[in-house]
């Protein structure tokens, strides 16, 4: 089933007295979020409210936010902890051999011999690339999301195709 609305950041806390938001941006392009003229967040029963974004100032890593109808410190206090969300039509197509976190999470990892290791849990980015990792049979492994490690993946079936590095994991890891 195709999401109807995606992640792209979180609310972190209030910038100021007017009404401005701190934001973790999920993306490495900060100026990319310019894109977005129309974000969403989940009100407290999980409905996506929409908001009209009036100013973006980027504050690597993290984005300050202006939004229409959000004007005092208190009217930001619902929003703290939330992620901003965007309608999947809206997301810019990414780059060959790109790739969007939710795209990539909830993924199962094979080796280049077909046999599985896992699914992708969690991802989480280094500076130089992301780190995904996978819940296997013996736990948690680690896989850098380099060239010398993801050999494909494969959108439709959803699956990853690794190469088998020392150390990453162990044969009895695979299943």
């Amino acid at each position: 089933m195709e999401q109807a609305f995606c992640p792209i950041g979180r609310v972190v806390k209030p910038h100021g007295v007017r009404g401005k938001i701190k934001v973790d941006y999920f993306g490495e392009d900060i100026d990319r979020f310019l894109l977005y003229q129309k974000i969403f967040i989940k009100d407290n029963l999980g409905k996506p409210e929409s908001f009209e974004v009036l100013e973006v100032t980027p504050q690597p890593p993290r984005l300050i936010l202006r939004l229409k109808g959000i004007e005092r410190i208190e009217e930001t206090e619902g929003l703290i902890g939330k992620e901003i969300l965007v309608r999947r039509e809206d997301l810019p197509e990414p780059e060959e051999g790109e790739y969007y976190w939710f795209e990539i999470l909830g993924m199962v990892v094979e080796t280049e011999k077909g046999r599985r290791i896992g699914t992708v849990k969690k991802i989480f980015p280094t500076g130089s690339h992301d780190v995904y990792v996978v819940e296997g049979k013996r736990g948690e492994i680690f896989l850098p999301a380099t060239e010398g490690v993801i050999q494909n993946i494969d959108r439709q079936r959803r699956v990853m195709r690794v190469v088998r590095m020392e150390g990453l994991w162990e044969e009895e890891d695979e299943i």
